[in-house]
C-alpha cells in the first residue's frame, strides 16, 4: 500500500485547505495509506475520513513567541521526514509549508508534488524567490491555470489541475428569483469588494429594490463598513458574515458578481455556476476565471477595476430574462466538467506519474 503525506498550514478556511481533504479522503477511498500534516491544529473547516491520520507539528496550547513556534515545527517536520522513510510521495501547499519541506528533500527519497494555489505575481519577492527555488527541486507541478502554468515555464513536471466540486455537496434547486445580487469572498483587499459597491451604488439609482449581501469574513470587513455607510447604503448592502449554509443562503439570488484583482481557480465562483446562478466577474489576473466563463455565454466577463462594464452587466442580467435564464442553463455544465472523481482521479494519477519519474512538462 502506497503511502501519501499532504503537508498544509492548517484544515481551517479557503480553497487549498478544502482540495487537502478532498485529495487525502480520494485517495485514501482509492487504496491509499494517507497522512495529512499540519502546521497547527486550529478549528477544522473541512472533514477528513476517519482512515485518514492528521498530525500537528504545533499544538495551539504550546504557542509562544513566533520564532519560537517557527523553529519547533521545523525541528518536527524533520524528524518527521526522517522517520517515515516509507513515504512515497508527499503532496504540499502553499509557499511556507513548500520552503519548509523542500529544503528536507536531500533527508529522504520520498517524491514531493507542490502545489501553486494563487497568483504567483501577486506575491513578495523572497515568495517568488522561493517558489522558483522549489519547482527546480520538487518531482512535480500542480498549478490552477493555463496562465499560472506559465510562470512556472522552467518546471520539468507540471500540470494544470482545476479546483474540483466538493464530493457531498448538493445543489439546492433555484425557485423564486429574488431581487438580490450576491458574492461570497474573504474581505481581503486582494478581492476588491469597494469596486462592487461602488457599481451597486450606480446600479441601485435605477434598480433601488435590490439589495446586495457579501458574505465572508476578513480583514477589510470594518473599511467596507464604512464605505457602505459613507454611499448611505446600509439598507440596502449588508455583509452577512460567514455562513455554513451559504448555497441555500444564495440559490435564488439574482446574480453572483466576483469583482477580485487575481485568483487561482476561485471555488466561490465554481459553485455558483453550478447552481445556476447568472455570474459577473473579473478577467484578473491568473486566468482562473476565463477559463471558467465564456463571455456572454455561461456568464459575463469584465475588466478589473471597471465599474461601468459591471453595472451594464447588472442590468443585462436583471432586464433580460430570457437571456439571463440561458447563462443559467449553460453555467450549470460546469457540475460535469469539475466533477470531483474526474479531477482527483487526475490528481491521482499524477501523484502516480511523479513518483514513478515519467515526467511530463
Amino acid at each position: 500500500m502506497r503511502r501519501i503525506t499532504l503537508f498544509i498550514g492548517s484544515l481551517s478556511g479557503g480553497g487549498a485547505e478544502r482540495v487537502t481533504c478532498n485529495l487525502a479522503n480520494y485517495l485514501y477511498e482509492n487504496g491509499y495509506s494517507v497522512d495529512v500534516l499540519t502546521m497547527s491544529n486550529t478549528m477544522d473547516t473541512y472533514r477528513l475520513n476517519n482512515g485518514v491520520n492528521r498530525i500537528c507539528l504545533l499544538d495551539k496550547k504550546e504557542r509562544k513567541g513566533r520564532i519560537y513556534n517557527y523553529w519547533i515545527r521545523t525541528k518536527r517536520l524533520k524528524q518527521y521526514v526522517v522517520n517515515n522513510q516509507n513515504v512515497a510521495c508527499y503532496v504540499v501547499m502553499l509557499p511556507i509549508t513548500i520552503f519548509m519541506l523542500i529544503r528536507l528533500k536531500k533527508l529522504t527519497k520520498s517524491k514531493m508534488v507542490i502545489s501553486e494555489r494563487n497568483n504567483p505575481s501577486s506575491y513578495k519577492l523572497y515568495e517568488k524567490m522561493m517558489m522558483k527555488y522549489a519547482v527546480k527541486r520538487c518531482d512535480g507541478l500542480v498549478v490552477q491555470t493555463k496562465e499560472i502554468g506559465k510562470w512556472y515555464k522552467n518546471a520539468k513536471n507540471k500540470v494544470v489541475m482545476p479546483n474540483a466540486i466538493n464530493k457531498d455537496i448538493v445543489f439546492p434547486k433555484r425557485e423564486k428569483i429574488e431581487k438580490r445580487i450576491v458574492t461570497v469572498s474573504r474581505l481581503e483587499k486582494q478581492k476588491n469588494l469597494p469596486m462592487l459597491i461602488n457599481a451597486f451604488k450606480i446600479f441601485s439609482q435605477k434598480h433601488p429594490d435590490y439589495k446586495l449581501e457579501i458574505y465572508g469574513k476578513g480583514s477589510q470587513e470594518q473599511k467596507l463598513k464604512e464605505l457602505v455607510l459613507k454611499l448611505h447604503l446600509n439598507d440596502k448592502i449588508e455583509l452577512m458574515g460567514y455562513v455554513d449554509d451559504v448555497s441555500e443562503k444564495i440559490v435564488n439570488a439574482a446574480c453572483f458578481a466576483l469583482t477580485s484583482n487575481y485568483e487561482g481557480m476561485p471555488n466561490a465562483l465554481i459553485e455558483a455556476m453550478c447552481i445556476g446562478i447568472p455570474c459577473i466577474a473579473t478577467d484578473c489576473d491568473g486566468g482562473g476565471v476565463r477559463e471558467l466563463i465564456e463571455n456572454g455565454e455561461n456568464g459575463f466577463l469584465i475588466k478589473k477595476e471597471d465599474v461601468d462594464s459591471l453595472v451594464n452587466a447588472l442590468e443585462s442580467i436583471v432586464l433580460d430574462k430570457k437571456r439571463s435564464k440561458a447563462i443559467s442553463m449553460k453555467a450549470k455544465k460546469t457540475r460535469t466538467e469539475l466533477s470531483y472523481d474526474k479531477i482527483y482521479n487526475k490528481w491521482m494519477g499524477f501523484i502516480e506519474r511523479s513518483i514513478n519519474g515519467e515526467m511530463k512538462a
